[in-house]
């Protein structure tokens, strides 16, 4: 193979470990020095963010760079973003695991700005919008001096050594941590993220005079060491292992606890201070000095990589990157699968299998040779031969060690390639990303420990939007979110471009790249609103298909009759009560009104939210759209608990006025009439006859209620008033006066005309008050013989029940009366009657 540099040759020896330092970039930017700056570097090969460094003395006209900005680069050294930070001085900075750059302010303020806030202010000048939170007043007090980060949260220290932490930047809420009682600027201190410690919560390790104390929010311990002061402290990656450097440059790894010692290493250079220790992997710590950067392994062994300027390490999952104003390195510790492959004098399946594809390419007859000796373990080597290009930097040895998994592959009848297959679309995912003008340098585990979306969007927010889309449908993924930011951005960057051109480019390049447009244009509509296209962000919206996110951006842009409209059209009640309740508190209340009359399903839903919870506002909103039955109806179901007959008289005269407005409401207007006029007389009855109500009474019972009571004759004035119908009046004449066992009444009441109702409902009141002989009475004015001799027979009458059957000649009628009858003689003549009936049948 025509392949220059053996991957050997970059391997560094530790024992039977062996690390390998590569270099990824030489760096783009102007040869800066960084010890000018402060510097902060994000993790998976993310930003480098440059701040210059106000404690240094610098001489006048030291350059252009040399300013208040804090200037982003790539892992590549390009620029590709700047913000103009005004404000007090920065305590620190870091980068959280969103890729966005956490700034904490000595007077405690916490600005959060992201990739994209910094290219816009680049490219527009002007001020970006980023999140902001405070640490309390405890940090604007005592003021903040130095902060200390992890991915997600942070702690501070304040002027009085006090710590204060955020678990999750995304949702802070600070929180101090215990008082350690310290009484100086502490040389070295560390978190130990919530992750990493038993109790889940978040730890700080405090260099103090000669040992460290470990603070969490519940105390503080002393961990009783004696070999300090200690300027270096590191957690490694698993939380198992604490790297310390002393102040005679004496570095120990110990475990967590600090109650055993694993590895030393002493640093004998006078002035080659440590500045930093990060960690190689979970075994091994890199300390860097002035000169040189240190690997202390597991057992104490170290390997030493010198560098003309101070590097900066940048702790990842597997490897350290290191960079400096000239280049960019990654040192990682070699897998197994590389040895095997590569070391030299290496007789592993693998190794045998890479050199039989070197022997194929020079057309050698040994390639068949070693294709045979390798045997069963073909499927280890092909496997190792995978696996050794899923870790190796160099593009060219990626291709020959998966040209050589493909030639082993196809010695195998059952393996699956799905794995050959998989490894060659991530690696070309990666070695885009890697490429010196994107400068996003990855390892496949850094590559496979986030979720693909995170990758994309790393990418949109450098504005490579036509790698994020290649990549994507390579990968065949959802394509939405490239789309999306690339709207936003060309929004944010055009300047010549009135709504409706922008709005005829975007749809174009839409319906170019995907047939039915973005799953939503929400954020698309967001974007173009805060940048002044406000006709542009209406007519995005009304491709949204959800409602739920249309409606309130259209509240946000004043658009409120659009959002009703939208609000309407979704068939969602909370939607539009949404609308209706922003509208309420937003808009004069007779403006309010007017409003929502123009459309029917919110005056409807207004209506009913206001019953529900017996607003008033309701009465307002009936009075100014001359809703007079309904601002009556209002009135009288306002008043139906009302006990002071006096006010409820005078209400419902009100709601009576009211009707009178309304010509439809002609039969509502006679009800309430009618309905004051009896609460008149029942008010007049009760003073009349005191101990007894009559106010809140129906007609038919305050009618009855005059019968019980033996007032006949102001019934009969209540029947002629309100004009009763002699039917229903007879029935409750009736039954109050059986109630009241007034059997004189009652028969005149029978005898007076002929019954509208008939004689039988006299009988069956009789019967239900038990008394058989006043319904005997009324028995014979019964006209049918047949019911006669039926209410004899259920009153106990036998005689008279069978002269009457015997007139209506009905024998099973007459049976029924012998089975009932106890008399034998009446039973015989029975018997008789019903003989002499069959005969003449």
């Amino acid at each position: 193979m025509n392949l220059h540099i053996h991957p050997s040759s970059e391997w560094h020896a530790m024992q039977d470990t062996f690390y390998r330092k590569h270099r990824i970039y030489q760096m783009q930017w102007a040869e800066l020095d960084l010890q000018k700056f402060r510097v902060a570097a994000s993790s998976f090969g993310g930003p480098i963010a440059l701040l210059r460094d106000d404690r240094q003395l610098l001489e006048a006209g030291a350059g252009p760079l040399l300013d208040s900005d804090i200037r982003i680069y790539s892992s590549s050294g390009r620029l590709i973003g700047k913000v103009e930070y005004e404000g007090l001085h920065i305590a620190a900075f870091s980068w959280n695991a969103r890729e966005q750059l956490v700034c904490v302010q000595e007077d405690g303020n916490v600005r959060v700005i992201s990739l994209d806030d910094s290219q816009r202010h680049r490219k527009h000048n002007d001020r970006s919008q980023v999140e902001s939170f405070s640490l309390g007043t405890e940090a604007r007090e005592r003021r903040i001096i130095d902060v200390r980060f992890w991915d997600q949260g942070l702690v501070a220290m304040t002027a009085d050594y006090r710590l204060i932490y955020v678990n999750d930047i995304g949702e802070p809420k600070p929180r101090m941590l215990a008082d350690a009682h310290i009484t100086e600027m502490p040389r070295a201190w560390t978190v130990v993220p919530p992750h990493l410690t038993l109790s889940h919560h978040v730890e700080v390790l405090v260099a103090s005079g000669q040992t460290i104390v470990t603070v969490d929010a519940a105390g503080v311990q002393d961990q009783l060491l004696e070999q300090g002061p200690y300027t270096c402290i590191s957690v490694s990656p698993n939380g198992r292992l604490v790297a310390l450097c002393s102040e005679l440059n004496r570095i120990q790894v110990v475990s967590m606890d600090f109650q055993r010692s694993f590895s030393e290493y002493s640093h004998d250079i006078p002035g080659d201070d440590a500045l930093n220790i990060a960690w190689c992997g979970s075994d091994a710590a890199v300390a860097s000095f002035p000169t040189q950067a240190v690997l202390i392994g597991p057992f104490g062994d170290t390997l030493s990589f010198p560098h003309e300027s101070p590097v900066h390490l940048v702790q990842e999952l597997d490897g350290v990157r290191m960079f400096n104003a000239m280049e960019h390195s990654f040192l990682s510790k070699v897998g197994s699968d590389s040895m095997n492959v590569f070391q030299i004098g290496s007789t592993a399946p693998a190794a045998l299998l890479y050199d039989a594809l070197d022997s194929m390419r020079s057309h050698s007859a040994r390639a068949d040779e070693i294709v045979r000796s390798i045997g069963d373990d073909m499927t280890q080597a092909v496997d190792a031969c995978i696996a050794a290009a899923g870790v190796e930097p160099l593009v060219e040895y990626q291709q020959s060690l998966l040209r050589a998994a493909s030639l082993g592959k196809s010695f195998l009848a059952m393996y699956n390639g799905d794995k050959l297959v998989d490894m060659c679309r991530q690696l070309r995912v990666i070695n885009a990303l890697t490429a010196y003008d994107v400068g996003l340098p990855v390892s496949l585990m850094q590559f496979q420990s986030l979720p693909f979306e995170d990758w994309v969007q790393r990418l949109l927010s450098r504005n490579h939007h036509q790698l994020a889309l290649r990549i994507c449908r390579y990968l065949d993924q959802p394509v939405d979110q490239v789309y999306i930011h690339w709207a936003c951005a060309k929004i944010h960057a055009s300047t010549t471009l009135d709504d409706d051109a922008l709005y005829r480019v975007l749809r174009a390049r839409f319906e170019q790249l995907q047939p039915n447009g973005v799953s939503s244009y929400v954020d698309i509509a967001e974007v173009a609103n805060a940048c002044g296209y406000q006709r542009l962000a209406i007519r995005l919206l009304q491709h949204e298909p959800r409602a739920s996110n249309q409606v309130p951006l259209l509240i946000s842009m004043g658009q409120d009759e659009a959002a009703m409209a939208a609000a309407i059209r979704s068939s969602d009640a909370d939607l539009v009560y949404f609308v209706i309740f922003h509208l309420f508190k937003a808009l004069p209340l007779g403006e309010f009104f007017q409003t929502i009359s123009r459309s029917r399903v919110a005056s409807q839903l207004f209506e009913k939210y206001c019953t529900d919870q017996g607003a008033p506002v309701l009465e307002d909103y009936y009075y100014q759209e001359d809703a007079f039955a309904k601002s009556a109806r209002l009135i009288i179901k306002d008043n139906l608990a009302e006990r002071d007959v006096g006010k409820l008289i005078a209400n419902l005269k009100v709601a009576l006025k009211i009707l009178h407005n309304d010509k439809a409401a002609a039969t509502e207007a006679r009800a309430v009439d009618s309905q004051i006029s009896l609460l008149q007389a029942q008010h007049q009855l009760e003073r009349e006859t005191p101990g007894h109500t009559f106010v809140g009474l129906p007609l038919n019972q305050t009618l009855a209620q005059c019968l019980v009571l033996g007032n006949y004759s102001r019934a009969g004035k209540l029947r002629t008033e309100f004009k009763v119908p002699e039917r229903r009046y007879y029935w409750i004449k009736l039954r109050a006066l059986v109630q009241r066992r007034d059997w004189v009444e009652l028969a005149r009441l029978a005898n007076a005309k002929k019954s509208p109702i008939g004689y039988r409902p006299f009988v069956d009141e009789c019967i239900l008050a038990l008394q058989y002989q006043e319904a005997a009475k009324y028995i014979t004015r019964c006209e049918s013989p047949t019911e006669r001799a039926q209410l004899y027979l259920k009153i106990g009458f036998y005689h008279e029940a069978v002269f009457a059957a015997s007139q209506a000649r009905d024998i099973d009628l007459l049976r029924q009366i012998h089975a009932a009858a106890q008399d034998p003689t009446l039973q015989h003549d029975i018997s008789q009657m019903i003989d002499q009936m069959s005969a003449h049948g």
